[in-house]
């Protein structure tokens, strides 16, 4: 028997990220990478997480079939109607993986992190708004170029996204829900600007073809090691 708290999470998560599916695909001539889109509002998840009751259903349920849903979606998969699905061709536009390695980041944090929210919730924003606006805003506006795939401005972009989501989320999560997982960071501003700092170097050291699943895994272990 599923518990409210976990229906009502299955119900925000898929009806969110189909509405993230359905907002990527619509606005998709406004924006060259409409990839991008998902992967920055994807992160939106961590504002159900709070409402499950059950590790096995957050992470067994609301995350791990995504892994299955996207690796069919990829060009090389064996069902058409998903490679020319408005996910498969938004898979398509950036490394072909990707998306499938972010749901597997997802799924490996939903699990062992459940019983530390905050923790796993600011590992999944790092990935999502951080590293995605980095590369929104890299790609469009990047001119100073330190390495062959950053910017400053990306990385400037990096740094602000991470900081100001952990800010937003220690305020949902202490101050709005109540969440008895964890306790709010003593020192907010400096915490967030610190955990954005290791983001951001992070994010430039990784290679972007493992960095969906590479980073939130290590910023959210550090995290949890800490005792965020």
């Amino acid at each position: 028997m599923f518990s409210q708290g976990d229906l009502l999470g299955l119900a925000g998560v898929y009806g969110y990220v189909l509405a993230v599916v359905i907002v990527s695909w619509s606005v998709r001539k406004r924006f060259s990478n409409p990839r991008k889109v998902v992967h920055v509002l994807t992160g939106g998840i961590v504002f159900f997480w709070w409402s499950f009751d059950s590790s096995f259903v957050m992470a067994g349920l609301a995350a791990l079939p995504f892994v299955l849903l996207l690796l069919l979606a990829t060009p090389k998969s064996p069902i058409k109607a998903l490679r020319n699905s408005p996910l498969g061709l938004t898979s398509s536009e950036g490394h072909p993986y990707g998306l499938v390695l972010y749901a597997i980041s997802w799924t490996v944090i939903a699990y062992f992190l459940f019983g530390d929210l905050f923790a796993a919730s600011i590992a999944i924003v790092a990935m999502s708004f951080g590293d995605g606006m980095g590369g929104v805003i890299g790609e469009r506006f990047g001119r100073l170029r330190y390495s062959p795939h950053r910017t400053v401005e990306g990385s400037i972009a990096v740094f602000s996204a991470t900081a100001v989501s952990i800010v937003v989320l220690a305020w949902f999560y202490f101050s709005v829900i109540g969440y008895s997982g964890s306790t709010a960071p003593y020192l907010l501003a400096p915490f967030a600007l610190a955990v954005a700092g290791l983001v951001t170097l992070l994010e430039a050291l990784i290679p972007g073809s493992v960095d969906n699943l590479i980073m939130p895994l290590m910023i959210a272990a550090f995290l949890h090691g800490m005792g965020v």
